[in-house]
This record gives structure tokens, C-alpha cells and sequence, in this order.
């Protein structure tokens, strides 16, 4: 009887074990990781805000053009709403964003005025562009940067001694032309949508010193500085959320 039981439970054994080995084994776990936000690409877009101009005027020497024998030199800061639009391309390597970026636009800035006693000083801006190359770290869709380069403005500079409140033609200086100068900045853009974002961003042109003379041979030096505040809405091709990664374990 105890044998016949015996044999009964290794049977018994033997089948479960011969039945454990036929289940099919468990797969190996999977894991869905997102890639991070990528500023890769090229973008773009249109700009809008307000610029503040800083020209100042002077005579120079033998200090003629305003009140003879007297050195003068006035300010003019004017402020306009202004707008452009932007376009430029991405690289990022790992949270380091490398980029280059032209802007132009339409700037607007103007001023005119009458110092005490007979003077007159004007200043105008027109179009303007810039070239400038971007370094930004990047955090997911938040982006903040630094940009450097070149800038160019239409920039017309006048002077004059009046005569009572008229203008003599011997006596007005102008010159209009193109001014190269310099631009740096900084800014923070912010990825709403895979391929939208916007911008927020400061920059400073210097256009450097200039000169003009009137017809008397009196000679002007005009020093041309603006002031930018700006935001901006970007569209861009390619970047945005990658594919994901599948991870096993």
C-alpha cells in the first residue's frame, strides 16, 4: 500500500514538473521613454515692440554751424512702435543651442528740435537689418540666449543755425544713408506647440560716429544708438518632440 502511494506522488511530481516546462517563458518588461524637445531646424517669424533711439549732435572745431566759437552738443531721444520680421536656423547639441539669425524690419524712430536760441537738430530712422549668431541653453521647450553681430539702419541726421525760425541753406548739414554698426542681445523663447513658439527678447545697435558739413564748411558729429524691446511669434521645420525610445529590460 505505501509503495503504491509513493508511486502515485512522483508521478504526480513528474507531470507537474514536465507541464511547468511547457508554459511559454515571460517577456522581457518594455518601457516607452520620450525624447526631450529639440530646437533643431529652420524657423521663422514676425516681430513687433518698441524701440528707443539716442542720437546726440555736436559742432566741432572751430566750433561753427550752431553759435560760432561755442562748442554744443544736444540729444535727441526718440520712441517709436516698430516691427519686421526674423528668419534662421538651430543646431542643439545636447541643453546647448547654436544658432544664426537675420532680422529686418522698419523702425520708425524720429525727432526734431528747436534748443535755445536759433538751433536745430533732427534725427530719422528707417529700415533696418541685422545678422547676428545665437547661443542658447535649452530646458525641455523653454529656450533662453545671447545673440551677437552686425546691424545696418537707414539713418538720416540733420543740423542747422536758424535764422529767427528759417533754416539757412548755407548753414543746414544733412546726411542720409546707410549706417553699419553693431548688436548684441539676449532673450527667452518658449515652444507653445511643436513647431510654434514665441519670443521675448533686448537689443542694442551702436551705429557709431559720423560726420557732416554745411555749405559755410561748419562740420557736424553725430553719434546714432537704439534701444529695442520686442516680441516675436516663430514658425520652424523639423525640432520639435522626436520619436520615442523603446527601453527593455
Amino acid at each position: 500500500m505505501k509503495k503504491a502511494l509513493l508511486a502515485a506522488v512522483s508521478i504526480v511530481a513528474l507531470a507537474g514538473t514536465a507541464g511547468a516546462a511547457d508554459l511559454p517563458r515571460r517577456m522581457p518588461a518594455q518601457e516607452m521613454i520620450p525624447a526631450g524637445f529639440s530646437w533643431t531646424g529652420f524657423y521663422l517669424g514676425t516681430h513687433t515692440g518698441v524701440a528707443v533711439g539716442k542720437t546726440t549732435t555736436s559742432n566741432t572745431s572751430p566750433y561753427g554751424g550752431f553759435d560760432s566759437g561755442n562748442p554744443l552738443s544736444y540729444d535727441l531721444n526718440p520712441v517709436s512702435v516698430f516691427g519686421g520680421g526674423q528668419f534662421g536656423y538651430n543646431w542643439q547639441y545636447g541643453v546647448y543651442v547654436f544658432g544664426v539669425e537675420a532680422d529686418v524690419g522698419y523702425l520708425g524712430l524720429r525727432e526734431t528740435i528747436y534748443p535755445a536760441p536759433d538751433n536745430y537738430v533732427s534725427v530719422k530712422y528707417g529700415w533696418y537689418g541685422t545678422v547676428t549668431g545665437r547661443l542658447g541653453l535649452a530646458y525641455d521647450r523653454l529656450l533662453a540666449y545671447v545673440k551677437g553681430g552686425a546691424a545696418v539702419a537707414s539713418i538720416t541726421n540733420s543740423a542747422s543755425d536758424l535764422n529767427g525760425s528759417v533754416i539757412d541753406p548755407s548753414d543746414f548739414s544733412e546726411t542720409k544713408k546707410p549706417r553699419w554698426g553693431w548688436t548684441v542681445g539676449s532673450g527667452f523663447e518658449y515652444a507653445f506647440a511643436p513647431s510654434w513658439s514665441v519670443k521675448s527678447e533686448y537689443m542694442y545697435m551702436d551705429f557709431g560716429r559720423h560726420s557732416s558739413t554745411n555749405l559755410d564748411g561748419d562740420s557736424f558729429q553725430h553719434k546714432n544708438q537704439v534701444h529695442s524691446f520686442k516680441v516675436g511669434l516663430n514658425y520652424r521645420w523639423g525640432g520639435g518632440y522626436q520619436a520615442p525610445v523603446v527601453a527593455r529590460y
